[in-house]
């Protein structure tokens, strides 16, 4: 029962997180790459590999990282630790002044997607890019394999994400027409 209730849970939150909009503005833009690629739409997600003669590894490798990318927009654990260090003083008559800032962080991401599809792949010179999205007919095939939500529940979860997908079509269709 808990198992079930985390992974409604989970698909409750893909839902909010394709409702609230667009990711936002990439950092950074790569030459030559899609452009679904630096501003990936919600409920989508990206990825890279260098192709180096084997297409099928490279769009795998693509793929998995899109994947990766995708779950941690869903759930991912976040830890980091800053050090700064600043010193100064005198030594044989001479200022001295030092710093020392180092940061290290980790993002683990441990998720089940319920099911998800290449949207687009798109080989830029040596780079397989990947863009995939979760699919909307397995999404909500999920909710009816939910027996612990009352069946009006489930009817108004997967007209829910039934709208948001259809957003979603409409957003990738524009991509495609770039």
């Amino acid at each position: 029962m808990i198992r079930m209730f985390l992974k409604a849970s989970a698909l409750l939150s893909l839902g909010f997180l394709v409702a609230c909009g667009g990711a936002a503005p990439a950092e950074t833009t790569f030459p030559g790459a899609p452009g679904w690629y630096d501003n990936p739409i919600a409920g989508c997600g990206v990825g890279s590999a260098k192709h180096r003669g084997n297409r099928n590894l490279t769009k795998e490798a693509a793929t998995s990282r899109a994947r990766r990318d995708l779950t941690a927009q869903l759930k991912a654990k976040v830890q980091g630790m800053v050090k700064d260090y600043a010193a100064m003083g005198e030594a044989e008559g001479k200022e001295f002044s030092e710093e020392l800032v180092t940061s290290v962080g980790r993002q683990i991401v441990d998720q089940t997607l319920v099911g998800t599809r290449v949207a687009n792949s798109k080989l830029v010179g040596s780079e397989m890019y990947v863009n995939v999205c979760l699919d909307p007919a397995t999404f909500a095939d999920a909710f009816d394999k939910m027996n612990e939500l009352s069946g009006k529940a489930r009817e108004a979860l997967k007209k829910r994400s039934q709208a948001e997908f259809a957003d979603l079509d409409a957003q990738l269709a524009k991509i495609k027409g770039e």
